[in-house]
């Protein structure tokens, strides 16, 4: 049970990083076609867009790779914002369950399910979207987008101020 919720709250935290949580943090920059990783023309702002243009400058994609990659990034954003969503409707749930005179396992196997079920759906999203950017990609992009990943310095502020600690 506390597996779960451990899990479920980084992946909380997580999609709060990627929405732009952590303003001021990391350096700033120029982005993709000169746009600014924080916000400004066309690519910055919130959500998928804010780091993408960093990807597409280092992976040399192509407009049409990069209309499609950013589709699958934005749908997978989407169904991450179903998931805190939940995340925030469990809060109230397990507030209540904490009123009662005595826990109530049957509500608690509900919530659970429902995280299940969101969890399932998530996780069907991201491989959806890494398919969709597994067929963008020609083979030289894919392994360097391979490398990036493996090196933990794949974008801005990639890994944060600690990286290199764990």
């Amino acid at each position: 049970m506390f597996g779960f919720l451990i899990g479920f709250f980084c992946l909380a935290l997580l999609i709060s990083v990627m929405r732009g949580g952590s303003r001021g943090c990391g350096r700033r920059g120029r982005g993709h076609r000169g746009r600014s990783w924080h916000g400004g023309g066309g690519g910055g702002g919130r959500g998928p867009a804010r780091f993408l243009g960093f990807f597409f400058d280092r992976l040399e994609t192509t407009p049409g790779q990069e209309r499609e990659i950013r589709g699958a990034v934005e749908e997978l954003f989407d169904k991450a914002q179903d998931l805190r969503r939940e995340g925030r409707s469990s809060r109230n749930d397990i507030a209540k369950l904490l009123r009662t005179d005595s826990l109530d396992e049957t509500i608690l196997g509900e919530l659970f399910a429902r995280h299940d079920d969101r969890l399932r759906e998530a996780q069907k999203a991201f491989a959806d979207a890494l398919g969709r950017v597994h067929l963008s990609l020609d083979v030289e992009q894919r392994e360097r987008l391979a490398s990036m990943l493996e090196s933990g310095k794949g974008g801005p502020g990639w890994g944060g101020p600690y990286r290199g600690w764990v």
